[in-house]
């Protein structure tokens, strides 16, 4: 097409624009330049970039959970064609020759994101950490399951993801500090910034479904950590006992309750902490309830 319109002679880089019906008219004369073009784009949507990556024809995305990155090519094989199976054998040795550490402990990063329930954006942080632990020689056989606890801890607090030193360690059943050590490690080595720590409310929802509690109490709780941290009364003080006491009294106030005890149990720490971060919220803030 000419870079000028064939009526008025008018530049379409100037001139020229796109009409919602897809026709390209000139705006100097009002010539219809296109009347209907060849739309070259996908024949579906996509609204983030996730969707975008999932929807696409190229290929499965890359992957750090993968030694390969998902590089790999499939050999379709009949069970009679034995050239063909050769090659499938070939092509499997081939591809994990020299990367056989790696997989295993990509392999174990996998098990144990599956068990904390890791989102798939966590998921491939905490393996390009497992990478980089690997490659420095930091994971042995004797302290793989610490790091890779440690790994997933690191790459939570990295995407804002609500997982606890404590949560990775009872599930996993590791020794806390064991963890902490790990970590530790993990932070100096690799120099990862996790200064930021968690904010209250990320902890909230998870709290609340523990306890069975309903969204209106799951709500309230949010605003009272949001006040929190609004005032600076959450400065230096653990997220998620504010999480836990901003819950109990949200209980309280919408006649849901749920003893001290029951919520400390519920984000592993003790009753005592709740009765303190309880009292930040009911001697810091006017409560008003309507009968």
């Amino acid at each position: 097409m000419s870079d000028k319109c064939p009526n008025c002679g008018s530049p379409l880089r100037l001139y020229a624009r796109r009409q919602s019906d897809g026709r390209l008219v000139c705006t100097s004369c009002g010539y219809v330049i296109e009347e209907s073009p060849i739309d070259s784009g996908p024949e579906w949507r996509s609204f983030t970039e996730e969707d975008r990556t999932r929807r696409s024809r190229v290929g499965a995305p890359l992957t750090e959970r993968v030694h390969d990155k998902g590089l790999t090519t499939y050999i379709y094989a009949p069970r009679n064609d034995i050239r063909a199976r050769k090659l499938i054998a070939i092509q499997a040795s081939l591809r994990s020759h020299g990367h056989k550490k790696l997989i295993k402990v990509l392999q174990e990063a996998n098990r144990v994101a599956t068990r904390l329930q890791l989102p798939s954006r966590v998921a491939e942080t905490m393996a390009r950490i497992v990478r980089q632990l690997q490659s420095l020689g930091m994971i042995k056989k004797n302290n793989v399951n610490e790091y890779l606890a440690a790994a997933a801890v690191v790459a939570a607090r990295i995407e804002r993801h609500p997982l606890t030193m404590r949560d990775a360690a009872d599930i996993l059943g590791l020794n806390e500090q064991d963890v902490w050590r790990a970590y530790r490690r993990i932070v100096t080595r690799l120099k990862v910034r996790v200064a930021t720590p968690p904010k209250p409310q990320m902890y909230v929802s998870r709290i609340a479904s523990k306890l069975g509690l309903s969204g209106e109490v799951e709500a309230l709780a949010t605003r009272f950590t949001v006040l929190l941290a609004r005032t600076g009364l959450a400065q230096g003080k653990p997220p998620e006992a504010l999480a836990a006491a901003a819950v109990y009294v949200s209980s309280i106030l919408l006649d849901q309750k749920r003893n001290q005890l029951t919520v400390a149990k519920a984000i592993g720490v003790t009753d005592a902490t709740i009765r303190n971060r309880y009292r930040d919220i009911v001697d810091n803030f006017y409560i008003e309830v309507r009968l």
